[in-house]
């Protein structure tokens, strides 16, 4: 096996490997978009990753096995320059893909540290369990689930005085201490996602009037105990989860003292039946891999297609190597 700089020449038969990683995923998801494994789709963004960034290849016998490319964000997750490798900026054959992907990183980690990136992060299809066990073994560890459903009906009983409304302007004021619990509960073990600062009326007044996105409520008599929202596309999800008809659930919580009453299911079921009388095809959602309790409600729902892991390395390392 050889690894080699990955070049503009190398891309039509880098987006023949990513189609058949897709359809690899597609087997076990098949309500994905297939569409989302064309050439016409994966090529424009792979050559606009490769003229601003490096990219690897790897070869045996003159045929490609795999390629990784990525582009740069300032700030990613944290304070320092990072790189993000999308689920379609890499694929392999699927062949030692253990083997593989080990080599890839080894080349283009060095390229990317070399151009002052310290967080590192991969963002995998879910089949490939190769290629996370890979990079597990490169010092990674996962970050984010990315899932998806069919929109059809969820049959669900209605706790006893509970309700659930689509959310008013007036309804603002409630719905604000909400939101802040949600950013309290992953700012705790084990997500520690930091806490910033509130969100504000104006703000989340300004968010929610953005076309397509909207907030079911539920209520026990006057209280407002939970909410579910939605958006047309969820920005910073994985890419494959996009396509016709397509929307995501972008945020979601129910207060500690009224969780394992069914509420959350009670929501979801509330905008699947908006979803259908809508003509929407597919649903997504993404979430922490720390957050316990989220985990444990979307993934009763929702079929996981792709995992990002990340790496953050120490700042230290740029001096040692110039």
């Amino acid at each position: 096996m050889i690894c080699t700089d990955l070049q503009k020449a190398h891309l039509e038969e880098a987006c023949e490997l990513f189609a058949a990683s897709y359809r690899c995923q597609r087997e076990g998801v098949p309500v994905l978009d297939e569409d989302n494994g064309s050439t016409e789709r994966i090529l424009p963004m792979l050559q606009w990753c490769l003229e601003n960034h490096s990219g690897v290849a790897v070869f045996e016998k003159n045929k490609m096995m795999a390629y990784m490319t990525g582009f740069y964000i300032d700030g990613l997750l944290g304070v320092h320059k990072g790189v993000l490798s999308p689920e379609w900026a890499h694929a392999s054959s699927n062949e030692k893909a253990f083997e593989v992907y080990r080599l890839m990183y080894q080349a283009i980690g060095q390229k990317w540290v070399d151009d002052g990136c310290l967080t590192h992060a991969i963002v995998f299809m879910s089949y490939a369990a190769e290629a996370q066990e890979a990079f597990c073994w490169n010092g990674f560890g996962g970050v984010c689930i990315d899932a998806i459903r069919e929109v059809k009906p969820i049959e669900v009983k209605s706790p006893k005085e509970v309700r659930v409304t689509l959310m008013e302007d007036k309804d603002i004021e409630e719905l604000l201490p909400l939101v802040d619990g949600h950013s309290r509960h992953l700012a705790k073990s084990p997500a520690f996602k930091p806490y910033i600062e509130p969100e504000s009326t104006v703000g989340l007044g300004d968010m929610l009037r953005e076309p397509g996105n909207l907030v079911w409520m539920a209520w026990d008599s006057n209280e407002a105990v939970g909410y579910m929202k939605v958006a047309p596309i969820e920005d910073g999800a994985a890419w494959i989860v996009n396509g016709k008809g397509k929307f995501a659930v972008n945020g979601a919580y129910v207060k500690p003292e009224y969780r394992g009453k069914g509420i959350g299911k009670l929501l979801l079921s509330a905008i699947m039946e908006w979803a259908t009388k809508e003509g929407f095809m597919r649903c997504s959602v993404d979430f922490e891999a720390t957050n316990i309790e989220a985990c444990r409600f979307w993934l009763r729902h929702f079929r996981p297609v792709c995992r990002s892991m990340v790496r953050r390395l120490d700042e230290s390392i740029l001096s040692t190597i110039r």
